[in-house]
């Protein structure tokens, strides 16, 4: 029996997967992390890579396959990078990892930001604590580029055309930067494809995992 690892976005849980989560728990053995997004102490994209690394080891699981979604891709990123004979094939959908194409609105917010002026920031980051948002700047400003050139797992990237979150160039430059990478492109969903597409999400994942 396959074993399937789960790793939702930020400021999710395990629930996020409710649409797709039956399907494969009735087929194969599934794990589900929850990441804190909103930690007591500063925490590294690391720390939460070393996480799930305990976790498997703990369910003495020897090699897996991946499903991650937006921010869970981070994390995927490094845990294939950290044990290349762990994961075995990934499905990243809405990833997350590259850096964003500059922006002239964001950069005059940061700007105003810095001078004093006070900025609302997403909802997502409006929520947490004060570790949680040093935590948040620290992952999103990250740029996984020099990493994702060296995964070797074979990844297959769902990206949905609709997506504002990780928009579709994204996804375009993740399969030039990694060579084990292929796409496949949901021209009505957005950044949640395994929830706006979930029957053609799973029928893609189980013919790239091999049943």
């Amino acid at each position: 029996m396959k074993t399937i690892l789960f790793l939702h976005g930020w400021g999710t849980d395990e629930n996020s997967f409710a649409h797709i989560r039956p399907f494969f728990e009735r087929n194969c053995h599934c794990i589900f992390v929850n990441f804190d997004c909103n930690p007591k102490r500063v925490l590294t994209l690391e720390e939460y890579s070393k996480e799930v690394e305990q976790i498997l080891s703990n369910n003495a699981v020897e090699k897996c396959h991946v499903i991650a979604h937006s921010f869970g891709a981070r994390v995927a990123v490094l845990l294939a990078n950290r044990n290349p004979n762990l994961v075995q094939k990934m499905v990243l959908t809405g990833a997350a990892g590259i850096k964003p194409r500059f922006s002239l609105i964001k950069w005059l917010k940061i700007r105003l930001h810095k001078m004093g002026f006070k900025q609302k920031g997403s909802s997502d980051y409006r929520k947490l604590g004060v570790a949680g948002k040093i935590t948040f700047q620290n992952i999103i400003n990250r740029d996984l580029s020099a990493v994702i050139v060296d995964v070797d797992v074979p990844t297959l990237l769902i990206w949905g055309k609709r997506d504002k979150s990780t928009p579709l160039y994204m996804g375009k430059l993740w399969t030039k930067l990694q060579k084990t990478a292929t796409m496949k492109i949901y021209k009505d969903a957005g950044h949640f494809c395994f929830i706006d597409e979930p029957a053609r999400f799973i029928s893609n994942v189980v013919e790239f995992f091999g049943g």
